[in-house]
């Protein structure tokens, strides 16, 4: 064992001092960073490795309104054996009257290839008069397995209870049911338009590429608006969803690390103070500059090391303890083994977090003249140099290329690690500007005011550090409480005022008077807006097919998968002309189209370009005569891809409506006369879907503020570690007060003062910066008003200083207690 080696083991037996914080501060930021890291990273591999069960085979081929040709079925079958599923929406009618919007696939036999369906003890595949349903129908409509349901014009025996099945996405609108296809034909559902989609599973044999042979068959039939999964696009839904909390999870654990990054750079400073004297003795007998910085550096890197691996240890544990939690919420189970990679990424960022918080307090250790050592902390005060920055400088910015370079999403983690930068800037400047505020304020009110004022300034004060720790967590939260407050409130208020009570799709356009007729029966006076719905995907953008784009432009979502379609000869409401013209309402020239501006953006088009769209597998080409600007906060219609009269009428298409009977007006009657005289249409029940969207945001919500609660108390962490750093410091001032007549109250006062005001400061720059913040996430991102719950921000601030003050005192509560005997002995 060498000499650094065997001064670093026996120095460390003689206690951590600082390094104890620094153990806090790295282990419980890297237990954060990892649980984060390794859930995302588990759930990804699950589905992964579970893909063909989840998907229901190697490939997916999926087409709206029709089934395959003979040709396309003939090369399906080259490529491997199939099983096919058609599927809709429809609604399921309990013996009570109750109706529920499910999303109902008929099945052949040999459905599902790959996986298999779970059905609850006692249950059995349906077969003609019978169908299974999702537990959460069962749930809502009453139902048990043995009894009926009328599903369009006929009724069905419930045979079973679904409890897992293989799904694209892994989220649905609305919860499933299957029959044989014998069983949709008895529905009457699928007729000429209405909104259905055919799908076609496929198993290829060993070592074959599902993902090419997609392509394959898209490029060999390019007008058929085919659209191709395979299993490695499984649970897209479930990724996307899981993958956008991770992001913004990550970036509150990058907080917390950065937070614990001040603590641990407090906690090095401290422990390089208390071995001055050790350090001293070895300069004098000889001992090297090199030979004292390794031992520093060993000590440090031992505590270092110790901290990450507890913090990983928790960071293994996270997947298997979500599993258990999210055992029915999720498709597969998260892979509860340790995921390696992610946890290597948590311990990289570890280490150079560590080096970056140490390696200026083990230079200046070493570089020190023995005789500045020795005397003590009059000399704490050094002059800083810009070189000694580079070096932490240089860990921080890869540790930053690391979270950016790993991110699903760069540009959004770099948006996120700049906003962190920023934030800690701010705070730091912040920081000086309450010593300088101190510096000229420590004449003012009375000697306790006077004394806690002026402690914020005193040589060594880490009044800097504590202002970033504190304002970086806090600013995290209250920009999240205030974006959260106003969207729900807008969902609360704004939304169901605006928003019709119903959307009705696959209406019969023969049946259309039939339908006025029942609402001005049964909701006379109510607002209702019909309009033509056909669906198909975009083939070609000006001749080029999308089947051979090497990738999809970022943000041409009107390239991804079928698209709803209309044709009208007036201008939407909530659409507003950007570009172009609008035809005539009459026009019936050659065809034309009118697309979303954004779109169009994305795509780099220009009026008069030409849009290739395919319906029911016949490919229409149409000239592009305007960009519209869309108001999607009407909750109306509203068509990304609108035609002119006379383009796509000869199609077959049916219609969809909103109904708004006003405020406060019942439509349970309505539904069901709906129901029983046209079956075939379905009704999306608008706060159904709203109470979904916000369960969902509040869960997006919970979770994120755990996370920011997590950063916040480990700033608190860091300043009752700081005050525990400085102790040494604080006993000496609080004996000399002591000693000349000041009361335990009063030096207790005192530093409630100080503490007091570092909180406050803080704490109201963070809530003017997250509140600033929130209002341009609600308006630009979200395009609503900005309506925060302001009691709740007004709290969150004064339960911060409450804390604050709290922490730290608790912290300099040993410091108060010496004995001035004591502390003289000590000085």
């Amino acid at each position: 064992m060498n000499l650094p080696m065997r001064l670093a083991i026996r120095d460390l037996r003689g206690g951590l001092a600082g390094l104890g914080l620094l153990w806090i501060c790295l282990a419980v930021a890297i237990a954060g960073l990892a649980s984060v890291t390794s859930l995302a990273s588990s759930i990804d591999r699950a589905i992964a490795d579970n893909g063909r069960q989840l998907l229901g085979g190697d490939l997916l081929l999926s087409v709206a309104q029709r089934e395959a040709t003979t040709d396309e079925q003939t090369v399906m079958k080259a490529i491997g054996p199939s099983s096919k599923s058609t599927t809709t929406r429809a609604m399921l009618v309990s013996p009570d009257g109750r109706s529920l919007l499910a999303e109902l696939s008929g099945v052949d036999s040999a459905w599902p290839l790959a996986g298999k369906l779970d059905l609850a003890p006692g249950g059995k595949r349906p077969s003609g008069g019978e169908i299974a349903v999702g537990r959460e129908i069962a749930e809502r409509l009453g139902i048990a397995r043995g009894q009926s349901l009328r599903v369009g014009r006929s009724a069905f025996l419930v045979s079973a209870i679904i409890d897992k099945m293989p799904s694209a996405s892994g989220f649905a609108l609305a919860p499933p049911a299957i029959m044989d296809e014998a069983g949709l034909a008895m529905t009457g559902l699928i007729q000429p338009g209405s909104i259905s989609t055919t799908s076609y599973r496929l198993v290829l044999a060993n070592g074959a590429d599902p993902e090419a042979a997609g392509k394959d068959f898209q490029q060999r039939f390019a007008d058929g608006g085919w659209r191709a999964s395979d299993r490695g696009d499984a649970g897209g839904g479930t990724r996307r969803f899981v993958d956008r909390l991770g992001q913004m999870l990550l970036l509150v654990a990058l907080s917390a690390l950065a937070i614990g990054g001040l603590g641990m750079s407090s906690a090095a400073a401290a422990f390089a103070a208390s071995r001055r004297s050790g350090i001293a003795i070895l300069k004098l007998v000889g001992a090297p500059r090199s030979s004292i910085n390794a031992m520093l550096a060993i000590e440090i890197g031992i505590v270092a090391g110790l901290a990450i691996v507890a913090g990983l240890a928790v960071g293994a544990l996270a997947p298997g303890l979500v599993a258990k939690l999210t055992a029915d919420m999720l498709p597969v189970a998260p892979d509860p083994s340790p995921q390696w990679l992610a946890l290597g990424e948590a311990a990289l960022f570890g280490l150079l977090i560590t080096f970056a918080a140490s390696w200026r307090m083990i230079a200046s250790a070493g570089d020190t003249r023995p005789a500045r050592l020795l005397r003590g902390d009059v000399a704490d005060a050094e002059a800083l140099r810009w070189t000694s920055f580079l070096a932490p400088g240089a860990a921080l910015l890869l540790a930053a290329g690391l979270a950016i370079g790993t991110a699903s999403d760069p540009a959004f983690a770099a948006i996120g690690v700049g906003a962190i930068a920023a934030l800690c800037l701010l705070f730091a400047l912040i920081g000086l500007a309450i010593r300088r505020t101190a510096r000229g304020a420590r004449h003012l009110g009375g000697p306790i005011t006077r004394l806690g004022i002026a402690a914020l300034d005193r040589p060594g004060a880490p009044t800097g550090r504590l202002a970033v720790s504190l304002g970086l967590g806090l600013t995290l939260l209250v920009t999240l409480a205030a974006t959260a407050s106003s969207v729900l409130t807008e969902i609360d208020t704004t939304i169901p005022k605006r928003a019709p009570a119903l959307f009705l799709v696959d209406i019969p356009r023969a049946e259309r008077d039939r339908f006025d007729s029942l609402v001005q029966a049964q909701l006379p006076g109510a607002e209702v807006r019909l309009v033509p719905s056909l669906r198909g995907p975009v083939t070609e953008v000006n001749g080029v097919r999308v089947a051979d784009m090497k990738s999809i432009p970022e943000g041409a979502w009107i390239l991804r998968g079928d698209r709803g379609l209309t044709f009208a000869g007036q201008l939407p409401e909530a659409n507003r002309i950007v570009g172009g013209e609008w035809w005539p309402a009459d026009y019936r020239g050659p065809p034309l189209v009118s697309i979303d501006i954004d779109a169009a953006q994305a795509l780099g088009l220009k009026v008069g370009d030409n849009l290739t769209v395919a319906i029911l597998g016949r490919p229409i080409t149409a000239k592009i005569a305007s960009f519209r600007e869309i108001d999607w906060r009407s909750l109306g219609f509203n068509f990304a891809i609108i035609f002119s009269p006379g383009a796509v009428d000869d199609a077959p298409y049916t219609l969809m409506a909103t109904v708004a009977p006003g405020e406060g007006r019942p439509t349970a009657a309505f539904e069901r006369s709906l129901t029983s005289e046209l079956p075939m249409v379905s009704a999306i029940r608008v706060s159904d879907v709203v109470a979904q969207v916000k369960s969902l945001l509040e869960s997006i919500d919970g979770a994120v503020r755990i996370a920011t609660a997590f950063a916040i108390a480990m700033g608190m962490i860091v300043l009752a570690g700081s005050v525990v750093a400085t102790r040494r410091q604080r006993a000496r001032d609080i004996v000399l007060l002591r000693l000349v007549g000041a009361t335990r109250g009063e030096v207790a006062r005192s530093q409630l003062v100080e503490f007091a005001a570092l909180s406050a400061a803080v704490a109201l720059v963070a809530l003017g910066a997250g509140v600033l913040a929130a209002q341009q996430v609600v308006t630009r991102l979200f395009e609503f008003q900005f309506r925060p719950d302001w009691m709740t921000l007004s709290q969150i601030p004064a339960g911060a200083i409450a804390l604050a003050v709290l922490a730290a005192f608790l912290a300099a509560l040993p410091a108060l207690n010496a004995r001035p005997a004591q502390g003289l002995r000590a000085l």
